[in-house]
């Protein structure tokens, strides 16, 4: 038996209308071609299932046994396709990214509350996490985008496009009472006399490997590297030594009280990125996203 989706609905048509005219009319067929596809699905049920009269038309018993059936896949059915269509105009659905923590607790929650403004019914989650695993999550499918610091991808089977958004250039952090607080820019050469305190566990590696090779002997050599942002500027603000961050932490150094300084000679820039799976189709909702956060990181360049 190969019953077709054009059967169920002229069945359920007529059923409704009582009527091979108003149903025909209902559907945009032809009555002819409506009387075709009933005789066709009576003929693969083996049974009758609309009685034909001169003024009406009428569900036999076996009709009226197979009617609710019809009726719950062609709503089931609906429901589906609305569903879908939701989910392909971003209507609805979930979006799952990964960002180093530091990012999650500023910029992605500023993205995402714009972005919800235009889509509400999406739901954004986001998983914080360490700079150096902010692949992990693609290669797993945990997430279906990672945004970060431009860094290489681990060997992996799952190959990792990428899309930067912005280059955001690093500063001095200090207490405002530090003698370095109130300089309208600071090198790094100077910072030599006063304990650093390197932001993240690689962070010296890439300082050195982008700077110039007459600089080298000028950074500082920190007095402890730490894994997260949050662990630096406290103890920055407790007096314990200097760090540096991206722009977009502003709000968070203010949250500590801290004071930022243009940083120069070698003035120090990563670019961040979003990233994706190569060999995964993505979601609509996460096409929409990574649409969303170009055009705002390049609002939020024009407005800098």
């Amino acid at each position: 038996m190969n019953l077709t989706l054009r059967q169920l609905r002229a069945f359920a048509a007529v059923a409704d209308a009582h009527s091979f005219t108003e149903a025909a009319a209902q559907l945009h067929l032809t009555q002819s071609a409506l009387s075709v596809l009933v005789r066709e699905l009576e003929r693969d049920l083996g049974v009758r299932v609309l009685d034909r009269t001169t003024r009406r038309v009428s569900l036999t018993e076996a009709g009226r046994d197979f009617y609710p059936s019809v009726q719950r896949i062609l709503n089931d059915l609906g429901n589906a396709v609305t569903s879908v269509a939701d989910l392909r105009d971003k209507k609805k659905g979930i979006l799952r990214l990964a960002a180093p923590q530091l990012m999650a607790c500023t910029l992605i929650p500023q993205v995402i509350a714009a972005y919800r403004e235009r889509f509400p019914n999406v739901e954004v989650r986001v998983t914080d996490t360490l700079p150096e695993h902010l692949m992990a999550g693609l290669v797993t499918g945990e997430v279906e985008l990672a945004i970060g610091p431009d860094q290489q991808p681990a060997d992996s089977a799952v190959e990792v496009e990428s899309k930067t958004l912005f280059r955001d250039r690093h500063w001095l952090i200090c207490r405002p009472d530090h003698a370095l607080a109130r300089r309208k820019k600071v090198c790094w050469g100077e910072l030599s006399p006063y304990p650093f305190i390197a932001p993240t566990q690689d962070f010296m590696r890439r300082l050195r490997a982008e700077s110039h090779a007459d600089l080298q002997g000028v950074l500082p050599f920190p007095v402890q590297a730490v894994s997260y942002m949050t662990t630096a500027l406290g103890m920055v603000a407790a007096g314990l030594g200097l760090t540096v961050c991206p722009t977009y932490a502003a709000s968070l150094v203010k949250g500590y009280g801290l004071q930022m300084v243009p940083l120069e000679q070698p003035q120090f820039f990563r670019e961040v990125c979003v990233y994706s799976p190569a060999n995964r189709a993505l979601s609509p909702v996460a096409n929409s996203f990574i649409g969303f956060i170009v055009q705002y990181a390049q609002n939020r360049e024009h407005s800098a």
